[in-house]
């Protein structure tokens, strides 16, 4: 199998989401939306990924690559290919299919549950969240996960797509951080506590992010 890993950003990593995906076989091909250009045809791919950004669907930073991307999600739903968005890609997923990401009414950052409809598909956690978007759901949509900001898992025929982070290592989290840790901050959070607690949380984090893996290769409508 072949994954298209859709990366707005070089810190998009895919991380214990990635490495699962290569414990299986996978082979992930990268491609950096706001460096390389509008993305690859989904054709020969098995499945394609779209990671999280530093950014929001709507910003002007994304403006001069944001049509390309959301047509690549396009592409994908057209051609059956199932696609996986993380936080970023949840909200352009959405906004590509007829949704709409806006600002949450609040940001949800740190480590927390969720409440879900579907344990096997999303279990309750505690993910890590970085986000202070949310969306309006796509009609034929079905929301599976969400905390009282708003929607944090749903499936749209074979994909599915999350608001919070399965692929965060501490190394991930790390480099965030070190990017810029002004929502953190602002959160009330240590990033150094926030750090120590992913580290510690990283076995759990691996073992969550693997099954999740597996519910999305073997179909998420099952």
């Amino acid at each position: 199998m072949r994954a298209l890993v859709l990366k707005p950003h070089r810190l998009s990593l895919a991380g214990h989401v990635g490495q699962a995906l290569l414990e299986r076989g996978v082979v992930l091909v990268d491609h950096v939306l706001s460096e390389d250009g509008p993305p690859p045809s989904v054709e020969g791919f098995d499945i394609v990924l779209v990671m999280g950004a530093p950014w929001s669907v709507y910003d002007q930073d994304v403006a001069p690559w944001i049509g390309g991307a959301l047509d690549g999600i396009r592409d994908a739903v057209e051609h059956h290919v199932p696609l996986l968005g993380i936080c970023f890609g949840a909200q352009a997923f959405a906004q590509a299919i007829g949704g709409r990401a806006r600002p949450a009414e609040d940001h949800e950052v740190g480590w927390r549950e969720v409440r879900t409809d579907d344990p096997s598909l999303i279990s309750t956690g505690p993910w890590f969240m970085w986000h202070g978007d949310t969306f309006d759901l796509p009609e034929g949509a079905i929301s599976v996960a969400w905390t009282d900001v708003g929607v944090q898992a749903y499936t749209f025929g074979p994909h599915m797509c999350v608001q919070f982070h399965p692929e965060a290592t501490t190394e991930i989290v790390a480099a965030w951080l070190e990017h810029d840790d002004g929502d953190i901050r602002r959160a009330g959070l240590d990033p150094a506590d926030l750090l120590a607690e992913t580290r510690r949380r990283e076995p759990e984090t691996r073992a969550r992010a693997a099954a999740l893996v597996d519910r999305f290769l073997g179909g998420a409508e099952a």
